[in-house]
């Protein structure tokens, strides 16, 4: 009877092994890659509808960061003042947090000669810098259309035309990498 017993506990345990075989091998699911699911969800900014976002570079350089900014409940600060803010890059809590920035900086004696153009529903926005914009980075680039296209209209994530000294680059939405 031993000789029983051992073939059945070895029937058993290559029935149990085959089992968990089978059960490891995922039944013929097939692996994929990362599914997109569509754009990144809405966040609340703190200062309700009159904060407006600038967007800095985090630490690592690899993605854009919107930071809310607000001077109070009931003023809504002006694109062209937004502008000005981004290109002097972080300050305060943000450039603690490592933040920075892809643009060029901008001397004192030359930031009135930026200007945002009043929206247009056929053309969104207009963003004019005092220098090159030719070379500008990607990064560089959203900086300004997703501070300008969220900020300048409430509620409206408008299309921004960048003008340098240079050249005009063509109208872009807002895109953050991931």
């Amino acid at each position: 009877m031993t000789a029983q017993r051992a073939a059945a506990r070895a029937a058993a345990a290559t029935a149990a092994l085959t089992g968990c075989a089978l059960l490891l091998a995922g039944c013929g699911i097939k692996r994929t890659g990362v599914v997109e699911s569509g754009h990144a969800a809405g966040v609340k900014v703190p200062g309700g509808k009159t904060a407006a976002v600038l967007y800095f570079v985090s630490k690592d350089g690899d993605r854009l960061v919107p930071v809310p900014f607000s001077i109070g409940t009931d003023y809504t600060l002006a694109p062209t003042p937004l502008v000005r803010l981004l290109l002097n890059g972080p300050s305060g809590p943000a450039a603690a947090a490592g933040l920075t920035t892809a643009l060029p900086q901008v001397p004192d004696a030359k930031t009135d000669a930026v200007t945002v153009s009043k929206y247009s529903q056929e053309n969104g926005l207009t963003v004019t810098v005092p220098f090159a914009v030719a070379g500008l980075s990607q990064t560089a680039r959203n900086q300004l259309v997703c501070t300008v296209g969220a900020s300048a209209v409430p509620d409206t994530l408008s299309p921004v035309t960048i003008r340098g000294t240079d050249t005009t680059l063509p109208s872009a939405d807002c895109r953050t990498p991931r």
